[in-house]
């Protein structure tokens, strides 16, 4: 459990150092938490899919309205710091790749 905190908190720490995206918390956090991100989240989101192989974050949108533009993200024990790497340098590389 130990390891999904931490490795969720450095998943958080880097994503928050994205100038164009922004971590939402409000409070302490386990393992989930939630991104604004710059363009909709479907087009994040299959651009992960098709240039990196990455699932992308829950589109909060889809059930929340007022969360278009934000995904929830989820970091578990079996993620490797690489893969958490991969998802930073990959959301980066979405906003010059994915259409505003």
């Amino acid at each position: 459990a130990e390891l999904c905190y931490h490795k969720a908190h450095y998943a958080a720490s880097r994503i928050s150092k994205l100038p164009e995206y922004q971590v939402i918390a409000d409070g302490p956090f386990f393992n989930e938490f939630v991104v604004r991100c710059p363009q909709p989240v479907k087009a994040i989101n299959d651009y992960l899919l098709d240039e990196w192989g990455i699932i992308g974050g829950y589109d909060l949108g889809w059930d929340y309205p007022h969360l278009e533009d934000h995904m929830l993200l989820c970091v578990t024990e079996v993620i490797r710091r690489e893969e958490i790497d991969a998802l930073v340098d990959a959301l980066a590389e979405a906003v010059q790749e994915v259409a505003p």
